[in-house]
């Protein structure tokens, strides 16, 4: 294995360091936003639940008003009751009355049932909010340790990403875009060792990916210092010196 192979190995091992404090960060990262989704989810239903509260006491405003106007109406039944001069008159007032009466006990029934949905909704509104409040301080908690581990982690990322730069400045550069696409693309394990598949015999596999590898590549791969690709998974294939001995 030649200089560039042995290159891109040490950039893999500094590579897959920055991997994994990436792959830690990006956890925290979704953590905290899947608080924040539920946040907005609870302030969604908050509003809803604001809005239907606003709509349940304009009926309740609505109808009690009615109540109001009913009762009115009936005072004016009394007093007319008090001027009636004849019976059938009486009987008719009083009648129209008893009406009203009933009618008003109607809607004062329906007032009272809309009351207890207000506070049904109202409840559910509190709920809401107790839910809302105690997943904005898990969010606040998560947002906590993402900072946390952001300071913890600088200094170490900003040193693998010193030497990431100086390896990869002794690097071809074509060579270097095939291993920062290839690394991108496969979380940081850019490279894959060329394994023997039996202690005996000549069949050899990716050890990325385990797509069987001819034999012209492992002889190619122990005997040149170039950038050749797994046909299945893309990424660079490099084979341990001594592992295998070149054959015409």
């Amino acid at each position: 294995m030649g200089s560039t192979l042995n290159e891109l190995r040490r950039l893999q091992d500094v590579e897959l360091q920055l991997a994994s404090i990436r792959r830690n960060r990006d956890g925290k990262v979704r953590r905290v936003e899947v608080h924040q989704n539920r946040v907005r989810q609870f302030e969604t239903r908050l509003d809803e639940n604001r809005k239907a509260i606003r709509a349940q006491q304009m009926k309740i405003d609505e109808l009690t008003l009615d109540v109001v106007s009913r009762e009115d109406s009936v005072d004016k039944h009394r007093q007319a009751l008090n001027k009636a001069k004849t019976n059938k008159e009486y009987a008719a007032i009083l009648t129209a009355m008893n009406t009203e009466k009933a009618d008003t006990e109607k809607v004062e029934t329906a007032v009272l049932q809309l009351m207890e949905e207000m506070n049904k909704i109202k409840s559910d509104g509190a709920a809401l909010e107790a839910e809302r409040e105690k997943t904005l301080a898990d969010m606040a908690a998560a947002e906590q340790v993402l900072q946390t581990y952001d300071s913890q982690s600088k200094a170490e990322k900003d040193r693998l990403t010193s030497e990431r730069s100086k390896i990869g400045a002794g690097i071809e550069p074509q060579a270097m875009v095939t291993f920062d696409r290839t690394a991108q693309r496969h979380e940081g394990e850019a490279m894959a060792a060329v394994v023997k598949l039996r202690a005996k015999g000549d069949e050899w596999a990716c050890g990325g990916c385990n797509l069987k590898i001819t034999l012209d590549m492992v002889n190619a791969l122990a005997t040149r210092d170039e950038v050749r690709l797994c046909g299945a998974c893309g990424r660079i294939l490099y084979i341990e010196q001594g592992a295998v001995k070149a054959k015409a």
